[in-house]
């Protein structure tokens, strides 16, 4: 799989035995702030058998007054704890989880990759 950032934050990768971590992506600009054509760094990486890939906007881990990397951590211990979910079921406990109480300050997209072998 090869990944371009355009300013989100990193991905995460949840493996079959439900360790989960970050993913170093470096992101290039944000989208539509008219620079042109501005260049996206390509990361290239193997997703292995039974795992898969957390994207999502910054939206699901900004809270106002929490610090993002310390949010984004506590996302990742809580994709890691989950037990083997449909991936429909995973989004709706992950977005319960890091919004218990229904109220967003900001938009969210939540996209889980997992590959199917063929």
């Amino acid at each position: 799989m090869t990944l371009a950032s355009a300013g989100h934050p990193p991905p995460l990768l949840r493996h079959s035995d439900h360790r989960a971590r970050t993913l170093d992506i470096e992101p290039g600009p944000p989208l539509g702030l008219g620079l042109g054509t501005p260049s996206y760094p390509l990361t290239t990486l193997a997703l292995p058998e039974g795992s898969f890939l957390a994207l999502y906007t910054d939206g699901l881990v900004e809270i106002p007054g929490a610090d993002i990397s310390q949010t984004t951590d506590d996302l990742v211990r809580h994709l890691g704890a989950l037990s083997d979910l449909p991936l429909r079921q995973l989004v709706d406990r992950l977005l319960d989880h890091t919004r218990p109480t229904g109220r967003y300050t900001d938009d969210i997209a939540l996209l889980l990759f997992q590959p199917r072998r063929v």
